[in-house]
């Protein structure tokens, strides 16, 4: 498909305890009045997709356990569609054009966020069956492991770069399977990732002064 190169990754500097105190789920707050950048859309995505539990003791060349896709809703100058991240050269490929929100709505089972408001949504995929033909029945605890450090992963790009975050598993994987054209692949959609900015000044607790 269409292929969209995007900015080099880059983070602002930032302290981490900042980060790691500021990371939360947005829920609700999301703004799509203001759009993601694609500067910030690629530090989120080298981030997720760098992200394996083998860390740095893994080989050069070691196959990398997550395939992320973004459904864009609202990032400056890259047309809403479904997109594959492709991790070496920095690029999306289109997958399905045009607005996803009608689509990610109505495969999410709960009612805390509002995905079209989103700038994006990611969804990691691991190729399961892969794992387990591989390694054996451990293979569930590296499949759930990678997935639990992506969202880890995720929560704290976003935070680094002020951005509003969730991480869901409450939506329909199969439906997933067949918008992205997955069904010959084995990968599995494991979250989704709504990534955009907030509402300015939305209600908190601060639950230090309490």
């Amino acid at each position: 498909g269409t292929r969209i190169a995007l900015p080099p990754p880059a983070f602002p500097e930032v302290p981490v305890r900042r980060v790691l105190r500021s990371r939360r789920s947005s829920f609700g707050r999301f703004d799509a009045a203001r759009p993601v950048t694609p500067g910030q859309l690629s530090a989120v995505l080298a981030a997720c997709a760098a992200t394996s539990l083998g860390g740095d003791a893994a080989p050069a060349g070691t196959p990398r356990q997550v395939r992320l896709y973004a459904f864009v809703n609202h990032v400056e100058g890259i047309a809403p569609g479904a997109y594959v991240h492709d991790a070496d050269s920095g690029e999306l490929s289109l997958v399905v054009p045009g607005p996803q929100g009608h689509f990610l709505q109505e495969n999410y089972f709960l009612a805390n966020y509002n995905l079209e408001q989103a700038g994006v949504v990611l969804v990691p995929t691991v190729r399961t069956a892969a794992v387990l033909d591989a390694v054996g029945d451990r293979g569930y605890r590296l499949a759930v492991g990678t997935a639990g450090a992506v969202a880890q992963t995720f929560y704290l790009a976003a935070s680094a770069l002020s951005l509003g975050a969730g991480v869901a598993l409450g939506f329909d994987n199969v439906s997933f399977v067949e918008k992205l054209g997955l069904a010959g692949t084995a990968e599995a959609p494991l979250l989704i990732m709504p990534l955009g900015n907030e509402r300015p000044g939305p209600a908190d607790f601060r639950h230090e002064i309490a």
